[in-house]
């Protein structure tokens, strides 16, 4: 008997990302499993990834790629009244429901996979409903997360659904585009703080609306399921506080509740029919059977041979790709800041302290007027070539000025630690997952956003991190638990420490997050 193969690719797009991960089954069994993320800005498959993608299809005839909608506005309509709307695809839901999506939305995601071809496409509604089958949900506020909208269900007393919204909510670019946004670091903060104000009215608004409508059901419980984590625990009990109901805040996998709505038991719910798959020859004569069953063997003991060789290759090439030595790049950092903080003088205030490679910057206040000629510069003199003051302000005194040192040289007598472990390399991580693990870190209100990545031998993914500290010697011990990792965690320049009005110092830089390809 012929082994039955297939493979199962869902190709969800994140805003400007695109996540891509592979399932290959054998008799219904993985066997195999991985994942890439593509950045994308473009409203159709750039080249590569969709050459990437009919590769897969030409080697497994059985490849079938799901995704979500890419602009979700569908809206749940009673199966009773479905079959009378018009310009929309609609397709099932439950035993009450159907899904109605407009021709032109569903248009848009199948245009955007031309040239690949798509099997199956679903609502973010289907991924809330599949939490319903598999959980007792009554009397809740159902809330999914994705791509920048909530999509709401309100369940009764028996579990059905009593209410459904689709809502938008602030995306960081809008941000960005107010006279508010400085930079990224604090437009960052902004956009938290807007999403969570943001989300708190919509839930208010979302049970105000219903209340209106029904005195028979109370909502007890909120569940709120999202992709990618947004909300701090801390604002997830301030919010429970404020609504004086229980919050359930926790992740769902897309990929998994894509892959399982995508089995036969679900197939009727997508919005379009699988393509169909071409089919091997039936050979009814024995003899061209076995004939064909033998030289198969042959082939295919010759593709096992190669593939176990290729794979050898690769799992060689990434044994001995070298990545960057996190443990001593992120030492030679935390040595530098250390003898820059040995070297500041008691009779000045530290305002903010910027740190390059080769540079240092200092805006402080000087309590005497010979403070730089007698403390600051001498103190410095051995670390870097250049020293300089610019004074903005000269008071009673004191003198508040920007000091500017140059040229850094190498600091004596040090040795420098070096990681002597071997790497975590056996899979590639995804962006996602690597900042879910940043998170994982760092305290709970540190800022940490993605800004760019790149491929060569070695794929690094660009990190800025924005951490509020009571002493610097938070910040180090920071240092010393990414040395720890096993992953290439690197610190990299610029290092802004600033005090804030609080007393507090506010800790800003960049991450470099090291793998190989």
């Amino acid at each position: 008997m012929f082994t039955k193969e297939s493979l199962y690719i869902n190709a969800i797009k994140y805003d400007t990302q695109l996540k891509l991960d592979y399932k290959k089954l054998s008799d219904n069994e993985i066997t195999e499993a991985n994942n890439s993320v593509f950045l994308v800005d473009d409203e159709i498959l750039a080249h590569d990834i969709a050459h990437k993608l009919n590769t897969s299809q030409k080697e497994i005839s059985n490849t079938y790629i799901s995704t979500l909608l890419i602009s979700d506005t569908t809206r749940l309509v009673p199966k009773a009244l479905s079959s009378k709307l018009k310009d929309c695809e609609v397709t099932e839901l439950n035993n009450e429901f159907d899904i109605a999506v407009l021709k032109t939305t569903l248009f848009e995601t199948k245009n955007y996979f031309d040239k690949t071809g798509v099997d199956y496409i679903y609502s973010a509604f289907h991924i809330l409903n599949l939490h319903l089958e598999q959980n007792i949900c009554k009397n809740q506020l159902l809330i999914f997360l994705f791509n920048n909208k909530a999509f709401v269900l309100i369940l009764g007393n028996d579990g059905s659904i009593v209410f459904n919204k689709t809502v938008d909510l602030p995306t960081f670019e809008s941000i960005k585009k107010t006279h508010f946004y400085e930079d990224d670091i604090t437009g960052q903060k902004l956009y938290d703080e807007i999403y969570y104000l943001e989300l708190n009215e919509i839930i208010h608004n979302m049970l105000n609306e219903f209340y209106k409508k029904s005195k028979d059901v109370f909502v007890e419980k909120i569940v709120i399921l999202y992709a990618l984590k947004q909300l701090s625990n801390e604002q997830i009990e301030q919010l429970s506080d404020e609504l004086l109901l229980p919050i359930d805040y926790h992740p769902i996998n897309i990929d998994e509740e894509i892959f399982e709505l995508s089995k036969d038991k679900h197939l009727k719910k997508s919005f379009i029919k699988p393509r169909k798959k071409a089919k091997k020859t039936n050979f009814n004569n024995l003899f061209i059977l076995l004939f064909f069953l033998i030289a198969f063997f042959g082939i295919y003991k010759l593709f096992i041979n190669m593939e176990v060789t290729q794979d050898k290759e690769k799992q060689d090439i990434r044994k001995f790709v070298k990545l960057p030595d996190h443990v001593n790049i992120n030492d030679k950092i935390d040595k530098r800041i250390k003898s820059i903080f040995k070297r500041i003088p008691y009779d000045i205030v530290l305002k903010n302290l910027k740190l390059e490679e080769d540079s240092l910057e200092i805006n402080a206040t000087l309590l005497a007027d010979d403070t730089f000629i007698k403390s600051v510069k001498p103190a410095l003199d051995d670390i870097y070539t250049q020293i300089d003051i610019k004074v903005e302000d000269d008071k009673k005194n004191m003198i508040s000025g920007k000091i500017n040192a140059k040229e850094a040289l190498e600091l004596k007598d040090i040795v420098y630690k070096t990681y002597n472990d071997k790497y975590i390399t056996d899979e590639f991580l995804p962006i996602s997952r690597v900042t879910e693990q940043l998170k994982i870190l760092f305290p709970d209100d540190t800022l940490i956003k993605f800004n760019s990545s790149k491929n060569e031998d070695i794929t690094k993914f660009f990190y800025s991190v924005s951490m509020l500290v009571e002493t610097p010697a938070e910040f180090f011990n920071t240092i010393e638990m990414l040395s720890n990792e096993l992953y290439s965690i690197s610190i990299m320049y610029p290092i802004i420490m600033t005090k804030n009005e609080d007393g507090f110092l506010e800790i800003e830089f960049k991450l470099a997050f090291n793998q190989p390809k």
